[in-house]
């Protein structure tokens, strides 16, 4: 039967649930430069740039914000101890759910050395949102935006099988559909 999406889909050498949201987005927005920002600056404190575009996901006020934020909010309901979203063009950025940039620090810290420490220095392919929970377990969510028939990329693939590998037992796997 055509049309009909998958409950799972693989993510590196796994099978992982899709999760479907139907957020509202806006699509073709100026880029707002998340990877300039500093600890204690908040997303909107970003410039942006007529040079590139993003689809964003609207909050429930209606403001066009990273679909990675509404993730990590969910994951931050749920109980994680901290939940957010990264950015990695011009260098690795990672935004908390209240759209807060911050330093990782404790498990995040520690996981983002190790995955450097095994991926050649590089973290391409890093989920799009993170949550961290008092049991040292770890929650990565994918975003694919179906309306930009997005898809995931060989550096993804490769940093699920890492994230597994690192986390045994601790890692919690998942791609979000929206748009």
């Amino acid at each position: 039967m055509t049309g009909v999406r998958p409950d799972t889909l693989l993510w590196g050498n796994d099978r992982v649930p899709v999760i479907r949201r139907a957020w509202p987005s806006v699509d073709r927005q100026p880029y707002r430069k998340t990877y300039s920002l500093k600890p204690g600056q908040f997303w909107f404190d970003a410039d942006t740039t007529d040079r590139q575009w993003e689809s964003y996901a609207l909050d429930a006020c209606g403001t066009p914000v990273p679909v990675g934020a509404l993730i990590a909010q969910e994951l931050k309901r749920t109980g994680a101890s901290h939940a957010g979203f990264t950015e990695i063009w011009h260098g690795f950025v990672v935004v908390d759910h209240s759209l807060r940039c911050v330093e990782p620090d404790g498990a995040l810290a520690w996981l983002i050395d190790s995955l450097r420490e095994a991926n050649n220095g590089k973290l391409s392919g890093f989920p799009d949102a993170f949550a961290v929970f008092e049991d040292g377990s770890f929650a990565f969510r994918e975003a694919k935006n179906l309306s930009n028939k997005d898809r995931l990329n060989a550096n993804q693939h490769r940093m699920a099988d890492l994230l597994r590998e690192l986390l045994p037992g601790k890692c919690d796997l998942a791609v979000v559909e929206w748009g």
